[in-house]
């Protein structure tokens, strides 16, 4: 590559960057020049894809290349919370229970993230340590479970399939449409005895809609089981079906994350049959299970705390304590445990204060940055 293409990568990166604290550093929500980031916070125990674009080397030496933020303007904390948000389906009004949302208020919720600096990721870049919002920015992942054609569903118009009018995903859709910068991501976890996302097309026609649009899709075991009333070979019949299901669909696609039902587990001897397992001789293997609520804290895989198996998730409702409004209105009040990100995926920046609660053997080849808040 020659040198002045290089100095226009950079260049180019520079820009990026310098939009991305116009539109997420400027909240001063998210940013506070006098916040005391060395304090706890602990959420009380609760018990009860797309495939990554592989880059080109001029990506690569880009990033390589990228310019530096004013840290002390930021203060990125890559260890702080992300929030997992749990969805099941979308009604139009008065949701018999927290696991539903009306169509508005999936609406207001998209609305909310974006303006207030939330960026929503996808769960393969979570698992794999690559996130790369822009700097000042707290990502966010959305989860859907249960397969609800009012989550997604298609229906046929002149011949092509297309979402299904006020379904989440075409809420989704519509809203990247009007704010690309907020990006479309969101995780589908299926059960498989119940037609997953009932309506037009096959099943593979409607799996493929979601990972060829940004989405993904996982396992929420075949018939939604109380995976803590199980025997071995029970758990690894109910994983491995729809890992299966999945997997003929979609060929090659890669599958790690899992939806417990009802939240919960099995028994801490047959928990190792969520990790890898097999059934009709056929291995599955996951490396996260996701709860049904705030089980621990939202820290991300770098944290000393976080717990695989146990990562929790908030519900999408408003109005009871522990639920995504609750949450918003608790980071209003304490931004300084959002996980803010520096806007480079290939370094991990962290305020000294954090430094003692990152897990080393996470990192990988991600550079520690670790910096001093100048008060």
């Amino acid at each position: 590559m020659n040198k002045s293409f290089k100095h226009s990568l950079a260049f180019l990166l520079a820009l990026s960057i310098l939009f991305g604290l116009t539109a997420c550093a400027k909240n001063d929500k998210v940013i506070q020049e006098e916040q005391k980031i060395n304090e706890r916070v602990e959420i009380p125990d609760t018990t009860e894809t797309e495939a990554p674009k592989e880059e080109n080397k001029e990506d690569n030496e880009a990033k390589e290349e990228s310019v530096e933020i004013d840290y002390q303007k930021v203060r990125p904390n890559e260890l702080g919370h992300i929030m997992i948000i749990m969805y099941h389906g979308i009604v139009e009004s008065n949701p018999p229970s927290p696991y539903q949302r009306t169509v508005e208020g999936l609406k207001e919720d998209l609305k909310y993230l974006y303006e207030n600096g939330y960026r929503p990721i996808s769960m393969r870049d979570y698992i794999d340590n690559n996130i790369s919002v822009e700097a000042g920015c707290t990502p966010v992942i959305l989860t859907f479970d249960d397969g609800i054609s009012s989550s997604f569903s298609l229906i046929e118009e002149n011949g092509e399939l297309k979402p299904t009018p006020d379904s989440a995903v075409d809420i989704m859709n519509r809203f990247y449409e009007e704010h690309p910068d907020f990006g479309r991501h969101a995780v589908f976890y299926i059960n498989g005895d119940n037609d997953p996302f009932a309506g037009a097309g096959t099943f593979k026609e409607r799996v493929e809609y979601l990972i060829n649009n940004g989405y993904e899709v996982s396992n929420h075991t075949y018939s939604h089981a109380h995976l803590s009333k199980l025997g071995a070979e029970e758990i690894q019949e109910q994983i491995g079906k729809v890992d299966q299901m999945i997997k003929e669909a979609l060929p090659g696609y890669i599958l790690d994350s899992f939806s417990y039902p009802f939240g919960e587990r099995p028994k801490e001897e047959l928990r190792h049959l969520i990790e890898k397992g097999s059934y009709n001789s056929k291995e599955y293997s996951y490396k996260i299970g996701l709860r049904e609520g705030p089980s621990g804290p939202f820290v991300p895989i770098n944290h000393i705390k976080f717990d695989p198996l146990n990562v929790p998730r908030v519900r999408g409702s408003r109005g009871e304590e522990g639920d995504l409004g609750w949450y918003l209105e608790y980071y209003e009040k304490h931004p300084e445990y959002r996980y803010i990100s520096d806007g480079n995926p290939n370094r991990i920046a962290i305020p000294k204060s954090e430094e003692e609660n990152v897990n080393k053997d996470s990192l990988g080849d991600k550079e520690l940055y670790v910096y001093t808040i100048e008060d």
